[in-house]
């Protein structure tokens, strides 16, 4: 029998021979790695989102990028456009605050591998 490195190499056969306490072990490791993959698609998605995004705001002359570049920016209302990056800004650095504060709250190797 070849040694599993990862829990989806494990069939229905593999785990009729799990205790209880390893079955148990084994569904919540399985739920927790699905919504980890949900939240690298998220982020994926999001990055994409992000760029088009920036793209945007540098099409429409609404970017200090395009104004920085010699180009002349459109009149836009400057309250609305910091409102938007002061959200943006907060709505992402809580979020890596949030991601960098549940790694260190994981500590998988730690806990497992002692």
């Amino acid at each position: 029998m070849e040694e599993k490195t990862y829990i989806y190499e494990y069939g229905p056969k593999d785990l009729k021979d799990l205790e209880d306490i390893e079955l148990r072990t084994f569904r919540k490791a399985s739920e927790l790695n699905d919504k980890l993959l949900d939240l690298k698609i998220l982020i994926d998605e999001i990055d994409y989102d992000w760029t088009e995004f920036m793209e945007y705001l540098e099409h429409e002359k609404i970017s200090k990028v395009h104004e920085f570049r010699g180009g002349e920016c459109i009149d836009f209302d400057d309250e609305l456009l910091n409102a938007i990056v002061n959200t943006l800004k907060k709505s992402l650095n809580d979020t890596n605050r949030s991601i960098n504060y549940n790694m260190k709250k994981i500590s998988l190797n730690r806990v497992l591998d002692g």
